[in-house]
């Protein structure tokens, strides 16, 4: 038989990454066999700086923060919407429902561990030798497989593990669509503003156009001139329409996770609002020490109990193999009457006991086995990736929130310098000191950095969602602990 880094021998020992307790790799039990110990997997080792906290982040980050993210927003609207889709989204309610299943089945394994009972009755005519009998029974009958190989105990651990997975999927749900919610609410809100922008930009170059025309007419301009000016302003109208399929868009998506016609939907947003401003979020952004947060993530929760789901099946399958014991009996009556059924000698009872245990099945048990085995690694090395994932969506929303902070400070500068000169060159234009063109520059130069600026300060707020989700914000962790890959026993073939 093939060594695997999990044997049969119950000691208890470390099976997977030790994330809840900072420990860099795998461990295995002290007396593990060679095999064992060799076979047992790496993981990757946490970076340092996710093993103790930054400066000035000494105290983790407020749970209540991460559980509600949305509300730091400060903004109704979103608060409304997530609230909302949490109630009413259709991936949420098959969660659910997947949820309510894994329990069902685990209480129908529960069920089957437990004493049997059963009632019949039954009544039959025969005839022979020209003679006619009847026969008229009555009784209960029980049964009951005592646990004395410890399968069932194994197979209502791997129903309960099943359990938690559904769980902890339940609340990855959630997370992804609160993330998913935020993510639309803010690109709508950044497409209206940019629409606002872009109308403004086009009112400006219409009133150049205007002017330009009236300086034609008086001949202080050339038609040059004024063709220039028309085509920066139908170039500024041209973009509008895109604006607006991109707002409805929006709509539409967030309609589709809220389970709400586009109609209500807007309704309820008709109120055009303001981009939340998160700057401030980032300046009291306190990560603690990530490692810890990683903990709330309920994906790397799923597949921790996913590992001890298979565990269980995989010890299912061995302990299948071992001496299994039954017991069975009936009382009933018995009689060739009805009325004879209250006789003193009708009554008929019955037990029996029976011990089994397959010697020789030409490898069958071994081969189960090892199938269950290579799921087991399979499983493990699924945990890995969860965490792998996880290290880097934290690092990569915490590297894209410092680098979006940097650039909206950066492009406010320049918003304000462009703002600068296109007074200043609207000024020169109109004493006749500088050409249309140049007019014309400062003002596609001031429209191209309010874009930036806006696109990026909702970039800002976006990967912000995104470091919230990654830390596994949007959901309140359950009171019971989740069954982990790290509780999964690891002893010796």
């Amino acid at each position: 038989m093939p060594s695997h880094p999990l044997p049969d021998r119950c000691r208890p020992a470390l099976l997977a990454l030790s994330l809840a307790l900072a420990l860099p790799a795998w461990a295995a039990a002290a007396d593990a066999s060679p095999a064992s110990a060799a076979a047992a997997t790496a993981t990757p080792l946490l970076p340092m700086s996710w093993l103790r906290a930054g400066p000035g982040q000494a105290k983790p980050a407020d749970g209540t923060m991460l559980a509600q993210w949305w509300q730091q927003f400060d903004d109704a609207d979103l608060s409304a919407l997530v609230r909302e889709a949490l109630a009413r989204n259709t991936d949420l309610r098959v969660a659910r429902s997947t949820l309510a299943q894994a329990q069902a089945a685990r209480a129908a394994t529960v069920a089957g561990a437990r004493p049997q009972v059963g009632t019949s009755a039954s009544a039959s005519r025969s005839h022979g030798n020209n003679a006619n009998s009847n026969q008229f029974q009555v009784g209960l009958s029980a049964s009951w497989n005592p646990d004395l190989n410890g399968s069932q105990q194994a197979a209502i651990d791997a129903a309960g593990a099943d359990v938690a997975v559904a769980t902890q999927d339940l609340y990855a749900t959630q997370v992804s669509l609160a993330s998913e919610v935020g993510l639309a609410y803010l690109g709508l809100r950044d497409a209206q503003a940019r629409q606002r922008i872009t109308q403004a930009s086009l009112d400006s170059f219409e009133d150049s156009s205007q002017l330009v025309s009236w300086r034609v007419q008086a001949g202080l301009a050339s038609g040059l001139d004024l063709d220039q000016a028309r085509l920066s302003t139908e170039q500024t109208r041209a973009s509008l329409p895109s604006l607006t399929t991109e707002v409805a868009q929006y709509e539409s998506q967030l309609a589709l996770l809220t389970g709400r016609t586009v109609q209500a939907l807007q309704g309820s947003l008709a109120q055009v609002s303001a981009m939340p401003n998160t700057e401030p979020l980032v300046d009291r952004l306190a990560v603690g020490v990530p490692a810890d947060l990683l903990r709330q993530r309920p994906d790397l929760r799923a597949a921790e109990a996913s590992v001890a789901a298979q565990w269980s099946r995989r010890d299912q399958t061995r302990r299948e193999g071992l001496p299994s014991f039954s017991l069975s009996g009936s009382a009933g009556l018995q009689a060739l009457t009805l009325a004879g059924l209250g006789a003193s000698g009708a009554g008929i009872a019955s037990l029996a006991a029976a011990f089994s245990w397959q010697l020789f099945d030409g490898g069958q048990r071994e081969a189960l086995v090892g199938q269950q085995d290579a799921a087991l690694d399979a499983t493990r090395i699924q945990y890995e990736a969860a965490v792998l994932t996880a290290l880097k969506d934290v690092e990569d929303s915490l590297v894209a929130v410092r680098g979006s902070r940097e650039r909206v400070g950066t492009l406010r500068k320049a918003a304000t310098a462009a703002q600068n000169v296109l007074e200043a060159t609207r000024a020169r234009h109109q004493a006749g000191l500088i050409d249309t063109a140049s007019l014309l520059e400062a003002q596609r130069n001031l429209l191209s950095t309010q874009t930036s600026l806006q696109s990026t300060q909702t970039e800002l707020s976006q990967n912000l969602v995104q470091l919230y989700t990654a830390l596994g914000g949007g959901w309140t962790p359950d009171v019971e602990p989740v069954p982990s890959a790290s509780s999964v026993p690891v002893a010796s073939r």
